[in-house]
């Protein structure tokens, strides 16, 4: 009998290590075949009247260098009724494009929409495909609009995924209008008895928290008022018997993490805490539960900037719990100098400007010179779409603002964001099994070719030419 159960023990023990292996074997598949590209629009201003033209610059990353792979950026400029005006094409070189479209003189709608996207992009999902909206300034006479109602919306987001019964939670909530936009709202939340069990009250942009000890079969409900004193009543998230918690502290360049099982999971004795950056495995942590509880110190100063996810599993493997955060280590940065060789003040005149960056980097830029009297969007830029809104679903509002300095209150404030927005997740039963996305689109992993014959001129006049310039003019 002790042979068999002997046997079956070291059978399980095999059983859990072949999936550990299966899992990181997995992901490095993921991230070597299918990385995942982000793309970044850099325009000449923020606002066009119709009839200008829109000079832009793509620069395309995947994961935190500048994508080779694919050769081809599409780019589709719709009205804001959703219609197609112009779908272009650019040739990436070094992880960059760039690129015009004229705005049609007698466009009269407040905005185009912009979409921009590789190939194989498209086979992954389409909330992290590039989308803006460009402002169309108008001389016209704009009709007294309709007053607009504002719907406010509250949700919550139980940290590291699910409310667990019997352990201290971390709730965050956000609250937004229908179009995405932060809305201030007071209340409270309140058991299905009428008692009181925390406050809502927001830190900034609609996001805050509060913390919650829920009761096995307990259920809450949030009463709240908008900033018109309209009340509203919203159910937070069904509360879960089983699991863990997982809460995440920010210790300057640290993380500290505690890992809390509820009293109905004393079957998990141990769990494994994986660590995800751009779908690269950073860390991989084993830690046994003592009275129900596995704490640690997660070391971040030497990782590159942007989200890191962290997942709890089981000893077995089975995902239990997962929480982003946000590691800004700054290394991004640099101090350019720059020196106006010449001013040229007259119409179309010649200026001469030289940028000079550290020894040390290269450097791929663009600069845009605008007239001061027109409004200037600084609201998103290269570094806060490329390394924080380009990895998350949902509107992040003002997402510029999080990269104006890394003091405390700024990371913290960083950090509501990370608990109130959509991440991707991986499917780790997936991931387990070997299934990996179905790649519909290939890459274009060459450049477009057009061949043909000169006519009208000879052999000798071409030789010396070095490069020969076509331009194409297409219909339509």
């Amino acid at each position: 009998m002790k042979k068999l159960i002997c046997g079956f023990f070291l059978f399980f023990l095999f059983l859990t290590v072949l999936k550990a292996q299966n899992i990181e074997n997995n992901l490095e598949v993921m991230a070597n075949k299918f990385p995942q590209e982000r793309i970044y629009l850099h325009y000449d201003k923020s606002s066009y009247a119709p009839g200008e033209t829109v000079w832009f610059k793509t620069y395309i990353m995947q994961a935190i260098y500048p994508s080779d792979d694919s050769k081809t950026v599409y780019i589709d400029w719709s009205d804001q009724n959703g219609k197609l005006l112009l779908h272009t094409l650019s040739p990436l070189v070094d992880g960059t494009a760039f690129g015009q479209f004229d705005i049609p003189e007698n466009y009269s709608g407040k905005y185009v929409h912009v979409k921009a996207y590789t190939k194989w992009m498209l086979n992954f999902d389409s909330s992290f495909l590039y989308d803006k909206d460009i402002r169309i300034l108008s001389d016209s006479i704009i009709s007294p609009a309709h007053a607009i109602v504002i719907k406010p919306e509250l949700n919550f987001f139980p940290e590291g995924g699910d409310a667990i019964a019997g352990v201290t939670n971390k709730i965050a909530f956000i609250a937004n209008d229908q179009f995405g936009r932060p809305v201030k709202i007071k209340g409270e939340i309140k058991s299905s008895k009428g008692e009181v069990a925390g406050e809502l009250s927001v830190i900034h942009d609609g996001m805050g928290f509060f913390f919650l000890r829920p009761e096995n079969g307990a259920t809450f409900t949030a009463y709240w008022k908008d900033e018109k004193g309209a009340s509203h009543t919203t159910p937070l998230p069904e509360i879960k018997n089983n699991g863990v918690s997982l809460q995440v502290t920010i210790a300057g360049s640290k993380r500290n993490f505690l890992v809390t099982a509820s009293p109905d999971s004393k079957s998990i004795q141990s769990v494994h805490i994986i660590g995800t950056m751009y779908q690269q495995p950073v860390f991989n942590i084993v830690k046994d539960l003592k009275d129900g509880i596995a704490e640690g110190i997660i070391p971040t100063e030497s990782l590159p900037s942007g989200i890191l996810t962290i997942t709890v599993f089981d000893a077995q493997w089975k995902p239990l719990a997962e929480r982003i955060t946000y590691v800004n280590n700054e290394e991004y940065l640099f101090q350019p100098q720059m020196d106006v060789q010449h001013w040229g003040l007259n119409k179309r005149a010649k200026n001469e400007i030289e940028i000079t960056v550290p020894d040390s980097l290269n450097a791929n830029l663009s600069v845009s010179v605008t007239d001061i009297g027109i409004d200037h969007d600084t609201s998103d830029n290269i570094i806060s779409h490329l390394l924080l809104t380009g990895e998350l679903k949902g509107k992040v509002n003002d997402p510029a603002y999080y990269f104006l300095n890394n003091d405390d209150s700024t990371m913290q404030q960083l950090d509501l964001v990370m608990l109130t927005h959509g991440w991707r997740r991986f499917d780790w039963q997936k991931i387990s099994a070997g299934e990996f996305p179905v790649i519909k689109y290939p890459r274009d992993t060459s450049y477009m070719t057009l061949s043909g014959k000169v006519y009208g001129a000879t052999a000798s006049q071409l030789g010396a030419a070095g490069a020969v310039i076509l331009m194409v003019n297409q219909k339509n």
